[in-house]
């Protein structure tokens, strides 16, 4: 293992214990605040087609159900993620109702069937994470589904994080996919 591959792993348990400590007043809060900083973005009132994850919310992930509420509402195209474990790729399905999605046996929730969709129509990608720097490198969950499809997409690509995660500096290897927001509980920072 790389000394960074190895320093990502100790740092990605270090971030996760801390953000599983959080009570769920104070990650609720923190998720809304994060949010509204998402409704009032420019990339997102005008995107047509977003594609956003569905929280794990027992995981403290940054709680995106309101904003997936709103995005059906909208009329705009809602896209989100469907894990592909075998071959560390992720499945891209529109989502039109919240009663499609169900738990796969990892817990997260996706569609119960898969309505595909081209990923080059995104206008706008909103990435979950475990920590981030100010200069747009996000530290995900360490299996990379996220870098091979940021990869292939010209989307605006924002990531949510909590305050708290936000460094200088994370370590980072060749293959990790810089995104063009962060948006934390306290601020918008444009990379």
């Amino acid at each position: 293992m790389s000394d960074k591959r190895e320093q990502k792993t100790v740092f990605r348990k270090t971030v996760l214990k801390q953000r599983e400590q959080f009570d769920t007043k104070t990650w609720r809060n923190k998720s809304d605040l994060i949010i509204k900083k998402v409704q009032n973005l420019e990339q997102f009132i005008t995107a047509k087609y977003i594609h956003l994850y569905v929280s794990m919310n027992e995981r403290n992930e940054v709680e995106t159900e309101s904003l997936i509420d709103e995005v059906l509402e909208s009329g705009k195209h809602l896209v989100v993620p469907v894990t592909n474990f075998r071959n560390g790729t992720l499945t891209h399905s529109i989502l039109s109702d919240k009663s499609e999605l169900k738990q796969n046996k990892w817990g997260v929730k996706e569609p119960k069937t898969i309505k595909q969709f081209d990923i080059s129509k995104l206008d706008l990608i909103i990435i979950p994470m475990a920590a981030a720097d100010r200069s747009g490198n996000r530290l995900g969950y360490g299996k990379g589904f996220y870098d091979r499809f940021l990869n292939n997409s010209n989307a605006f690509k924002t990531g949510l994080v909590f305050s708290d995660f936000l460094f200088e500096e994370i370590p980072t290897e060749a293959f990790d996919e810089k995104l063009d927001a962060i948006i934390t509980d306290k601020e918008v920072i444009y990379t």
